[in-house]
């Protein structure tokens, strides 16, 4: 019986290399420089394109690319941002287009009974700028106008030409300048001079005055920046209390830090306002407090729209109404009257009040504030009751007819 010659050639099955990737025993003394998954990952062709999870625009329909942006959720926030807009221009342009003094009260002082007469005569000019009040006492005048009951103070001579003029810039320099421009138009008419004194003038730092209204800015808008942040980062609304607990807690830190920033900033580094260092820590850290706590509820009631109305209330109506560029006195309604009632002008009244007026009035400004916190904070919990306190629990057990379906 013949022997059987072996093929001449033998198919490659999954076991067999090529001799080019044949395996090569390797002496004791040596080292593999590739490793089995280098050599395999080399081999494979490299793809070029798109993540997983995302498609080439080519690739994407035109119904499903333009679907995205009808989404209601998308369109509503749009118009949302457009009303902001229109809200915004409506607001700064309506409360600063036409600065007219309205009602600024103003001390009269004269001798033999002529600050009745010049009080009268000052009250009937057309449009009311001034509510005169005549007075007797001088130095009872200079203090209620360093404690912001009085825009100026008036010193009436019967027996010269010359009249005298107390202001106090610190108070606002517009306030001063709106109502010097009166009175010395005042004088122009009855030919009389006006020598205006300044007895309680601004810190060489602090020009014009506005120091205090951009640090209140400031402080604002960390607070509901960090808030808004939060919020969209781990969720408009806490999953548990504890989760709420710790939102919470990110308040009460960042809170004093942004005090003790702002003071470093205009005390120890700029020297705007000098003097009162922890009183301004106390006052910003109150500030950071009210704006982060009240957008945290407004987000936990309204979602993401929370951030907007945050906005709405801090920016849009709370600046221009904070009595910073322009007085309460020289705005008009309604930023007139809500002007103090807001974070913005809370803030503004209690820097002012602590480093110009001898803390004059500082106690219903801080009241202001700690209102909003209270209100941000009711807000928050009660938002979270339907979340984890609930009052409509899950029953933890399947119903009897459930378990036997």
């Amino acid at each position: 019986m013949s022997e059987e010659q072996p093929p001449s050639s033998v198919p490659e099955t999954a076991d067999s290399a090529s001799p080019k990737q044949r395996p090569r025993h390797l002496a004791p003394d040596e080292s593999p420089t590739e490793s089995p998954d280098e050599s395999v990952a080399t081999a494979l062709p490299k793809t070029f394109g798109p993540k997983a999870g995302y498609e080439r625009s080519r690739e994407e329909s035109r119904r499903d690319r333009f679907g995205a942006i009808r989404n209601s959720r998308i369109l509503l926030l749009v118009i949302g941002a457009f009303l902001i807009q229109a809200a915004f221009i409506s607001s700064y342009v309506g409360a600063f287009h036409e600065q007219k003094p309205h009602a600024m009260t103003v001390s009269v002082i004269s001798d033999h009974n002529w600050q009745s007469y010049v009080a009268n005569q000052l009250n009937d000019i057309k449009g009311q700028p001034v509510w005169a009040y005549p007075e007797t006492d001088p130095d009872v005048a200079r203090t209620m106008l360093k404690e912001q009951r009085r825009q100026a103070v008036y010193i009436f001579d019967p027996r010269s030409k010359n009249d005298q003029l107390l202001i106090a810039s610190s108070t606002g320099s517009s306030n001063a300048a709106a109502v010097e421009l009166i009175f010395q138009q005042v004088a122009a008419k009855q030919g009389r001079t006006l020598t205006v004194n300044d007895v309680a003038p601004v810190q060489s730092g602090d020009s014009h005055g506005l120091t205090g209204f951009y640090l209140v800015v400031g402080w604002l808008v960390g607070g509901y920046l960090m808030a808004a942040l939060v919020g969209l980062q781990l969720g408009a609304k806490a999953k548990n209390f504890r989760r709420m607990a710790l939102r919470l807690l990110l308040c009460l830190v960042y809170a004093p830090l942004s005090g003790l920033a702002g003071a470093l900033i205009v005390d120890s580094w700029l020297e705007s306002l000098t003097g009162h260092f922890w009183a301004l820590v106390g006052i910003g850290t109150l500030l950071s407090l009210a704006a982060s706590i009240f957008t945290l509820g407004l987000e936990a009631v309204f979602g993401t729209v929370g951030v907007g109305i945050a906005i709405l209330i801090f920016v849009v109506l709370g600046n221009p109404a904070a009595g910073g560029a322009y007085n309460y006195q020289l705005l008009p309604e309604p930023w007139r009257f809500i002007g103090q009632w807001l974070p913005n002008g809370a803030g503004v009244d209690a820097v002012r009040s602590v480093v110009y007026l001898d803390s004059y009035n500082l106690g219903f400004h801080l009241w202001v504030l700690a209102w909003w916190v209270a209100v941000g904070l009711l807000v928050f919990l009660l938002a979270a009751n339907n979340t984890y306190w609930g009052f409509k629990r899950p029953a933890l057990e399947p119903e009897p007819e459930e378990a036997a379906a």
